[in-house]
């Protein structure tokens, strides 16, 4: 007891002899960090509950609104999805490109990692299960991917990554990737919407949408009506064009009024968390709550220095 009364009086003789501007910006940051802290951990225990409470749906059978799914990870048709820095095909990607800069300051070397790219994923993917399937737009969500890597090169774009382990490679350039790769299992939390494609359609709108493409592609425009040749469309060829993308757009909106309705996973328009992760439900709960532990104690701490260094200094 009395060792800890005796550092407990070093510490306030250090910090009666700290500057007032020095001891203020120290014990001020001290109590943003405690609120920040404390608002963060109750924040990731939200989530946890969240978790733990909403019941996972079938896609077939989900209601409209706030969702949990689990299902696979997959492909809309059409382009794949690559991630930009080791082109390795994926569902979702973020990356991250640091350059190693040297500074001089007051006559001693410092080296740091400065960020000079970064860039996350909002290309949709469908998200299966065994009754059907969703289509989710990633943006906006809080992802946790199934590859985290890191390696380094000579040059600010990457190119092969090398397969090596990471503490053989050098360079001046650090580059950081997160996949969520084809076929992994995906815990889904966010909000479910399945909008009529034939009621949404309105045919006045797509009519000069489809209009406006024909003037943006003028070779086609003048290939397909410009029936005399004569390199421009007049008024009856016009009408010819008006008719063609009438027709287009008529035919298009009963292809859709055949096709089944698509469900759309996105984030909630209201501040609900919004995740996507190839965690279980069970192992993110933890990791939530894990998170709001060390940040609830961390916060307990801040306040507790901060209001220690007050009270040791006296109140000016």
């Amino acid at each position: 007891m009395s060792a800890n009364t005796d550092v407990l009086a070093l510490l306030a003789q250090d910090l009666a002899a700290t500057s007032p501007g020095t001891f203020w910006l120290w014990t001020t940051l001290g109590l943003i960090a405690a609120i920040a802290s404390f608002i963060t951990a109750f924040a990731a225990l939200h989530r946890a509950r969240l978790i733990e409470n909403t019941p996972t749906s079938r896609i077939r059978s989900a209601a409209q609104g706030y969702v949990e799914l689990e299902g696979d990870a997959r492909w809309l048709p059409g382009p794949q999805i690559r991630s930009p820095l080791s082109g390795e095909p994926c569902c979702w990607w973020r990356y991250r490109i640091e350059q190693r800069q040297t500074h001089t300051w007051y006559g001693r070397r410092t080296t740091r990692w400065r960020t000079i790219a970064s860039g996350v994923s909002d290309e949709l993917f469908l998200l299966t299960d065994a009754t059907g399937e969703c289509i989710v737009d990633p943006h906006g969500a809080r992802v946790h991917p199934s590859v985290r890597r890191t390696w380094r090169g000579p040059t600010p774009r990457p190119g092969r990554r090398p397969d090596g382990p990471s503490w053989l490679q050098f360079g001046d350039y650090r580059y950081h990737e997160e996949l969520l790769q084809v076929g992994d299992p995906v815990y889904a939390l966010g909000w479910f919407h399945t909008p009529s494609t034939y009621e949404s359609l309105d045919e006045t709108s797509a009519l000069i949408e489809r209009l406006q493409q024909y003037k943006r592609d003028r070779n086609t425009l003048l290939a397909r009506f410009d029936a005399d040749g004569n390199g421009y469309i007049d008024a009856q060829e016009w009408e010819q064009a008006r008719r063609a993308a009438l027709e287009e757009v008529r035919a298009e909106r009963l292809q859709r009024a055949l096709d089944p309705d698509l469900h759309v996973l996105c984030r909630p328009p209201d501040r609900r968390p919004y995740l996507l992760s190839t965690l279980t439900q069970a192992a993110l709960a933890r990791r939530y709550r894990a998170g709001f532990a060390i940040l609830f104690v961390f916060s307990i701490i801040s306040w507790t220095c901060s209001i220690f260094a007050v009270l040791a200094r006296g109140w000016p």
